[in-house]
Formats: structure tokens, sequence, C-alpha cells
């Protein structure tokens, strides 16, 4: 689960909410809880006073602008901006290839032999 982006990838995106957080602050990974807080979290599951619920439309359709509302305000609602992932730089099949049919051989079992009469 992405914490960071709570309101954005889980509430939002899926439609879904984790209704009566039993601790202050923000949802956050049960793993970094202290023994205390998870006790805590573990009764409130346990009893039900901490489920996730479905939103409707309606309620989805509100939570959105509230959260967009709340991030036009400065509120930190969000968090902080994902990481771009490094792209794959590196030779392709088509780049060097000297073989105009595609028969390259290739290695099978410590075998070698034509890709086409595979």
């Amino acid at each position: 689960m992405n914490y960071f982006h709570y309101e954005h990838q889980i509430v939002e995106k899926l439609g879904v909410a984790l209704a009566g957080w039993p601790l202050g602050g923000r949802v956050c990974n049960p793993g970094t809880l202290s023994s205390d807080d998870a006790l805590i979290l573990r009764n409130a599951l346990a009893k039900k006073t901490c489920k996730w619920i479905r939103l409707t439309a309606q309620q989805l359709e509100d939570q959105k602008a509230s959260n967009m509302q709340c991030a036009i305000n400065g509120k930190d609602v969000y968090g902080p901006p994902r990481k771009k992932r490094a792209r794959k730089t590196g030779p392709t099949d088509s780049v060097g290839n000297d073989d105009d049919e595609g028969n390259r051989e290739m290695e099978v079992d410590g075998e070698s032999s034509e890709r086409a009469g595979i």
C-alpha cells in the first residue's frame, strides 16, 4: 500500500477509504507503528470501528473536490511528489543487427541453433 499517496492512489483511484482510523494523523503503514499503537489499531479493527468502506460516486467526487481544495490551500494532501523512474538505455534488437532476415544464431541449453530453425 502506498501510504504517502494514500488519498490519490487508494481513495481517489480505487474508491475506498479507511473509516475510523484510531490514531492521530494520516493513515500509515502498520509496520511502522509502536506496539501500543498497533494494539490500538488491532482493537479498532476487531471491534469494526475502523474498517474499509466503498465510497459512493457522490462521496468520491466530494472527496476529490475536498482534496483539491486542501491542496490549493497549501495542505500536503497528496504527499511528496513521486520519483521518476530511470529509463533503460541499452541497445535494442535493431541496433547493430547485421542480419536482415532475423535468422541470428542463439544458444539454447548450451547448443547453438538458428532462430528460424527452432
